[in-house]
């Protein structure tokens, strides 16, 4: 970046000292050579700021924009991170309430309802023990 603040002076130096060379070697006067060097540095110069102005421009634009993305990332790791905590909270929640909780329900059935069709207890009347040693 420090080198884009000497783009005007190099940009008019470079074009006057083209100018003159060419004025020089096509066999101009001087003085006319001197006129159009300093008229060609001046436009230069001006062509210069300009497109130093339009570097930086563009220098700081990419900036914000990497600012806004790194500002953005951040907001969506404290968000990822808020959902985590919110979560972690809820299930701590869930398992402390599981334990305090007891379901108990008492329901009247029939001896029928109790069982599956394919299954019914044996029904006994009397029962023998054999008392044999």
């Amino acid at each position: 970046m420090d080198n884009i603040h000497k783009i005007p002076f190099i940009l008019g130096v470079f074009a006057s000292i083209i100018v003159g060379l060419a004025g020089y070697k096509s066999g101009v006067e001087y003085r006319d050579i001197y006129i159009r060097m300093s008229i060609s540095m001046i436009v230069f110069f001006a062509v210069g700021l300009y497109l130093k102005k339009f570097i930086i421009k563009i220098h700081d634009e990419l900036k914000e924009k990497e600012e806004e993305a790194l500002k953005e990332e951040l907001l969506k790791g404290e968000e990822r991170l808020k959902e985590e905590k919110a979560l972690k909270e809820e299930e701590d929640s869930a398992k402390r309430e599981k334990g305090r909780k007891i379901d108990i329900k008492v329901e009247e059935h029939d001896e029928q309802e109790l069982y599956d069709e394919e299954f019914r207890p044996m029904e006994v009347n009397t029962i023998k023990l054999n008392n044999k040693k």
